[in-house]
């Protein structure tokens, strides 16, 4: 509890958050067992400090706190309840959403017990995540709203074409943050104007929309203590699927069982191997706008490849 005496609205307004769930056992903002008894900093968050407490009664949730816009986690909570509803992945539950007075946003998480992965949760996982693709298939490209992907706003327009959506929401955005943050050359410039122009002859398959996480990569995947796979941090739109796989490939870590079994259930089309390493250069592009130039090489070759 020490990290939190030097800034006591955090964990009040933390308390506030839980006492108002609409679970019963959370009868009002005085009840004692709200109270947080003790708070554990816990590592690997670059966008966010992430930290695990435990309440007077025993209870452990799973908190993540930062300066950041609270819509920031709004976003978050709702791509959780969209994949949730699906009834195909295990998503955890939110207890609560809030800000405190000293301007921390935080996002309070059902705590997953974790456990190590193995082939047989990358084929669970994989099957489940073709369930979820095949389940949600839509008329347009999409979503109701924007949100985001690490920090970076990710904007969600409708379109009825794969190849505008993907230009106009995805690669163009991200292009221009890099050149108004000087991260760009020329040349890289260059390059990325002939393949914006050409895109629509790479990227010409007709797979529907559909549900996807967005950001998946090999962080974002627990397997619980049940071997179950537990999805978090999304950023959910109605994409072409392939795109799904622009993470899984490029900082995933997922071995060819994932592959294998996705295939099975729903088999990607001819080429796909080819067209994801397009799909990764948004990944890499918001990576050089997150961290610097960095990935700057990694974006160069990329759009030297396809334009």
């Amino acid at each position: 509890m020490a990290e939190f005496e030097t800034a006591l609205p955090l964990p009040r307004a933390i308390e506030n958050a839980i006492s108002q769930n609409q679970n019963p056992r959370f009868a009002s903002p005085s009840n004692p067992s709200c109270t947080i008894h003790s708070f554990e900093r816990l590592s690997g968050g670059c966008i966010s400090n992430a930290a695990r407490i435990t309440l007077s009664d025993g209870q452990r949730y799973f908190v993540k706190y930062s300066p950041h816009d609270l819509e920031m986690y709004e976003a978050e909570r709702d791509g959780l309840d969209a994949i949730r509803a699906t009834q195909t992945l295990r998503i955890p539950q939110v207890i609560g959403i809030g800000k405190s007075r000293c301007g921390n946003s935080f996002l309070i998480l059902e705590a997953i017990e974790a456990a190590n992965a193995s082939s047989i949760s990358e084929v669970e996982f994989a099957r489940s995540l073709a369930l979820l693709h095949r389940k949600t298939q839509s008329t347009r490209f999409g979503y109701p709203r924007s949100n985001f992907i690490g920090s970076t706003i990710q904007v969600n327009t409708w379109a009825d074409d794969w190849q505008t959506f993907f230009v106009e929401n995805r690669l163009r955005p991200q292009i221009k943050m890099a050149q108004n943050r000087r991260l760009t050359t020329r040349l890289f410039d260059r390059y990325a104007g002939q393949l914006l122009s050409k895109i629509g002859n790479i990227i010409n398959d007709p797979s529907p929309p559909v549900l996807i996480h967005g950001d998946l990569w090999a962080g974002n995947v627990i397997v619980a203590k049940n071997g179950l796979p537990v999805l978090i941090d999304p950023a959910v739109s109605y994409s072409n699927r392939e795109l799904e796989f622009g993470m899984t490939t490029l900082f995933g870590e997922f071995g060819t069982d994932f592959y294998d079994a996705y295939n099975e259930c729903w088999p990607l089309l001819d080429g796909w191997q080819e067209r994801v390493k397009l799909y990764q250069l948004y990944h890499l592009l918001n990576h050089l706008n997150l961290f610097g130039r960095t990935y700057f090489e990694a974006c160069m070759n990329t759009l030297k490849r396809f334009a």
